[in-house]
């Protein structure tokens, strides 16, 4: 079998740029290259930007897999990454042809797929899916692992308001989220990530030259942020037509990674004949405890990995536990791992018995971060397709209170750990529960379907690739 996989940035790149679904690739790649015969191919789009070029082409790139994975990128490519580079321009997916060439082409020297399995619609439009017509052998799977088919900012939550975006005005509350034009700063790093890419730390020698070279064609960064100041809200409206058309008509199939993911783009017209939950693998499955790590640990502690976000309910969070009672958060620790922390957000939560901060984590870091942690927290505001981080910490053996909004409250069927999102009452009336009463931690287990380790997860692939 021969396969395909888009993402908007390289799966291995030095950065840790793209977040979970990049670990998501990664691990996907690993286990397909090691474990089968497949011939895999993957292609990324937007990141990277030559000024002294005009047009897109196609870079073959090195990879951390050698050539058991033939790896490659668009430079220049029409649409820039990721999907916020170009919020305030959704006119420019509608009308990008320049994708569906490239990517025409790049088949065209590469060979006829089996597969090509898009994992997102940034860099690059939904535009390329009508290449169906053309290889009609050729199975086009797209994976949702954020919002970016119906909302231009990919989380579908409108920040002015703090709350999930079910009810998009026609596209008026669009304009009122892309409050601000995109920086042309963001040409210019993506300029820094093509040379950075080619020449390492070495490119600050190249710095000045480069900000001439932008400044000279600054008519090319106009033409890739495509932002206006005249923006309507009905191109927001015929963005959102248009992708769902697109893929209704085009797509083999449609993974949505939670079932909360597939009732939302059900919901705004994605046939639902051609929508199929499939939960990620992870690494982490491998080893998953499936029992409290910290069964007898006191005081009582609680962790909240991840940053510090509206959308995440990070002050949430912090203004749900400065309410607590005395009495109970007392008895209480908080571990922190979030990157660059402002530690004055903290000084609400003097009541606690002591807090625990970490400048965030490595996976390597897991174990000793959570060895003592009763309870995870995912407060999250938004619709979040599967944090990633629920998934390490109950692997890890922590089990989550977390929001009733996405996908983390699929992993354990239990209400004993879901709570109302943004109701400070329903959350501390759920953690004073477990906190005082422990031994209801053990419910989650018993509630909690097992992980999908990557073996499984290529299973469950194969009869997508090869059921169509």
């Amino acid at each position: 079998m021969r396969i395909l996989y888009y993402n908007w940035v390289q799966f291995d790149n030095e950065n840790n740029v793209g977040g979970g679904v990049n670990v998501y690739q990664r691990n996907l790649i690993d286990y397909l290259v090691n474990n089968t015969e497949y011939e895999i191919y993957f292609l990324s789009a937007g990141w990277k930007y030559n000024p002294f070029k005009n047009k897109a082409y196609i870079n073959s790139t090195v990879n951390m897999f050698g050539d058991r994975c033939k790896s490659f990128e668009i430079i220049n490519s029409p649409i820039m990454s990721p999907a916020y580079a170009v919020f305030m321009n959704p006119q420019k997916y509608i009308e990008d042809e320049e994708s569906v060439e490239l990517l025409d082409k790049f088949i065209i020297e590469n060979g006829e797929f089996d597969v090509i399995h898009i994992n997102n619609f940034e860099g690059i439009s939904v535009n390329v899916l009508k290449l169906k017509k053309k290889y009609p052998n050729t199975r086009f799977i797209v994976s949702l692992h954020n919002y970016q088919l119906i909302c231009p900012m990919v989380q579908y939550f409108q920040n002015h308001k703090k709350c999930v975006c079910n009810d998009f005005d026609g596209g008026k509350e669009c304009l009122r989220c892309a409050d601000s034009l995109p920086s042309k700063k963001e040409y210019y790093k993506r300029v820094k990530n093509y040379y950075y890419g080619k020449i390492g730390k070495n490119f600050k020698f190249l710095k000045l030259p480069v900000r001439i070279a932008c400044r000279v064609y600054q008519g090319r960064i106009e033409k890739y942020l495509g932002a206006s100041k005249n923006m309507l809200p009905e191109q927001y409206f015929r963005f959102r037509k248009h992708n769902i058309e697109c893929i209704n008509k085009y797509a083999d199939c449609v993974l949505a990674v939670s079932d909360r993911v597939r009732e939302i783009i059900i919901a705004h017209g994605v046939n639902p004949d051609i929508v199929k939950t499939l939960y990620i693998g992870t690494k982490f499955a491998e080893n998953e405890l499936k029992h409290s790590v910290a069964q007898n640990s006191k005081p009582f502690t609680i962790a909240y990995l991840g940053y510090e976000r509206v959308d995440k309910g990070f002050f949430f969070l912090i203004d749900a536990l400065s309410k607590l009672d005395k009495n109970i958060s007392k008895n209480i620790n908080i571990v922190f791992a979030v990157p660059k922390l402002h530690k004055k957000r903290l000084s609400k939560l003097v009541d606690f018995n002591k807090i625990i901060v970490y400048d965030g984590y490595t996976h390597k870091e897991l174990p000793s971060i959570l060895e003592n942690v009763n309870l995870g927290i995912v407060p999250v505001l938004w619709e979040d397709n599967l944090p990633q981080v629920a998934i390490e910490m109950v692997a890890s053996g922590v089990p989550v209170l977390c929001s009733d909004l996405g996908g983390a409250s699929e992993l354990c069927a239990s209400e004993l750990f879901k709570f109302k999102a943004g109701s400070i009452e329903s959350f501390i009336d759920k953690l004073t529960l477990l906190s005082c009463q422990p031994e209801l931690l053990k419910e989650y287990w018993k509630k909690h379907p097992d992980l999908v380790t990557m073996a499984k997860h290529k299973e469950e692939l194969d009869l997508v690739y090869n059921s169509l």
